[in-house]
């Protein structure tokens, strides 16, 4: 059997869509499995258990890609995307099987479709829904796992030797930026948090960005001259790394909050328009904070049109006690624990 797991873009997305991957290998442990996905989010995929081949896809060879997918043969596509090009790809591949959820005009292509829910639950329970559909009952954890190696580490290591940080006793890692301003925590609402954080002679506070966010990281740091560092900007397998040596991770709603839930660094991810009940484990040991009292709350807007009221309400000494508190919980696990 061949199978073909769409998920293109988006890293947080991509990460949500590996334990389908686990459920399917425990489900067919002898099939062939595939991962298309874009070259942002590929380093994730690749290596990942159950995946026998990363596909990267690049558009502008979209019928290349056709091409190549209908020749491998496969017995199922799952697309987990569902966009117009990735229904393109799915009817394309000529495979008796195709499901996704259902879509104007386009969901017509697959063979089994599903309607997306019609409350909030987490991204990878509404994906297990589409493995239900076609008759699979997923026993695997609902947490993204990513495993991180020596390997993984080895670029970045120079840098963490050369800032001691073995010496801390805490590491908070502080996740401040996201594509999209509307769903960023304001960057002085951070200042504060890292003014706060920065108090314990024993912590460091390590500040996570991406290509094209130094300038935001590097003024965020600035203000203070030491215990607060800047990550080397990396692979995403390197900052998976960095992050599974941190003991908290305060984050906005990114791809990287979900890397750090992957690698079991316990998060705290501050919400304004999207919700908790879609992208957050709301597991221990994550945690989370939204405001509450608007009517606008879970907008899902990608832009506001008052006052950013959602992120502007959530006080840094809020967050910096949901941070202390978990740091709290860390502490009290016996010698041995995380």
């Amino acid at each position: 059997m061949k199978i073909l797991v769409i998920q293109l873009r988006r890293i947080g997305d991509v990460i949500v869509t590996l334990p389908v991957v686990s459920a399917l290998r425990a489900q067919f442990p002898q099939a062939r499995i595939d991962f298309l996905v874009e070259p942002a989010a590929a380093p994730v995929v690749r290596g990942f258990p159950g995946v026998d081949d990363a596909l990267v896809f690049e558009k502008r060879h979209f019928w290349r890609w056709a091409w190549d997918i209908r020749r491998r043969g496969y017995d199922w596509v799952l697309d987990f995307m569902n966009n117009p090009r990735t229904a393109q790809i799915a009817l394309l591949s000529g495979a008796p099987v195709r499901a996704g959820f259902e879509a104007p005009l386009w969901g017509r292509v697959y063979t089994h479709r599903l309607p997306r829910p019609s409350v909030p639950q987490y991204a990878v329970q509404s994906k297990f829904d589409l493995l239900r559909a076609l008759g699979l009952t997923p026993s695997v954890p609902a947490l993204p796992e990513i495993r991180v190696t020596e390997e993984d580490f080895s670029p970045v290591g120079g840098w963490w030797k050369e800032k001691s940080m073995d010496a801390y006793a805490e590491r908070v890692a502080v996740m401040p930026a996201h594509r999209r301003p509307i769903r960023r925590w304001p960057a002085h609402k951070f200042s504060e948090l890292i003014r706060l954080l920065n108090g314990k002679k024993d912590r460091a506070v390590i500040l996570f960005g991406g290509p094209g966010e130094e300038g935001y990281i590097a003024g965020l740091r600035a203000p203070f001259s030491e215990r607060v560092f800047a990550a080397p900007v990396a692979g995403l397998r390197q900052a998976a790394a960095l992050l599974s040596r941190c003991h908290v991770a305060v984050t906005n709603c990114s791809g990287l909050m979900h890397l750090a839930v992957a690698v079991g660094t316990p998060t705290l991810t501050v919400y304004g328009p999207t919700w908790p009940e879609s992208w957050n484990p709301r597991v221990r040991p994550h945690r989370y904070v939204q405001t509450s009292g608007l009517r606008c709350i879970g907008c899902n807007r990608d832009e506001c049109p008052y006052a950013h009221e959602c992120l502007e309400w959530i006080s840094a000494e809020r967050v910096c006690g949901e941070t202390e508190s978990m740091l709290k919980e860390r502490r009290a696990v016996p010698a041995g624990g995380r």
